[in-house]
């Protein structure tokens, strides 16, 4: 069965700049979701690649991404990309969301799915209206694919769920990240660093990648060990 793609109402007091954009504002936007989700959007069936078939480059983008893109575009704007404007739509980067036994996620690439294992997800991210001088550190809008009948992922949304939970039409939901719990107050800071590092050779990237996980895997333990401390006092 075919999904809906939605992009919701705001619900804040003071609705968000970005949600929806104006057309004419330069930004970077980044689009992140589930596989089993995104594999329930296209009428023709496409679905997203398996581990064995997926990407190999950060830049060499696959088709349901691309789609993905042109969909999230027509909500977001309320049109088609311009083609005579070629910054009006341009995508940057791409990669899969993995996840493994620890730490519980981390986003790598597929040469490392050795360490983990389950294919999960897949983030993609395109420029609007970025001139060459904009494109170090521009403006970012970070939105995330939900199902509102995900007893989980519904819970990392702060709106109503029940307008899209309600009707016969099966939907997902295109969530700006001011309508969800987490604020992303370093998403500017990830999404442009992200780019910024897409075509660097592969083994410079493979090496940050790894720092980080390391990073990340230290800052679990550390958070484990203060919460058993805690248990015991």
């Amino acid at each position: 069965m075919v999904f809906k793609l939605i992009l919701p109402q705001c619900e804040q007091t003071s609705t968000c700049v970005n949600h929806p954009p104006e057309w004419e504002k330069p930004l970077r936007i980044q689009i992140s979701g589930w596989n089993k989700d995104l594999d329930n959007l296209f009428e023709d069936g496409l679905k997203m690649p398996k581990p064995k078939s997926s990407m190999d480059r950060a830049t060499e983008f696959i088709e349901p991404g691309l789609r993905l893109v042109q969909m999230a575009f027509r909500l977001l704007y309320s049109r088609n990309p311009d083609p005579a404007t070629p910054s009006d739509m341009v995508p940057r980067h791409q990669y899969d969301i993995w996840r493994g036994a620890t730490p519980d996620r981390v986003l790598l690439p597929e040469p490392m799915q050795r360490d983990y294992t389950r294919l999960e997800g897949y983030t993609i991210t395109f420029d609007h209206l970025l001139g060459p001088g904009d494109e170090d550190d521009p403006e970012t809008l970070m939105l995330n694919i939900i199902d509102p009948n995900d007893p989980v992922r519904a819970d990392h949304m702060t709106i109503s769920k029940s307008p899209y939970t309600s009707g016969s039409e099966p939907v997902l939901l295109l969530v700006p990240r001011c309508c969800q719990v987490r604020k992303g107050t370093t998403d500017r800071r990830r999404i442009n660093r992200e780019i910024r590092e897409a075509n660097l050779p592969e083994e410079v990237r493979m090496k940050r990648l790894m720092e980080e996980s390391r990073a990340y895997e230290e800052k679990l333990l550390r958070k484990s060990k203060a919460q058993a401390s805690s248990d015991v006092v």
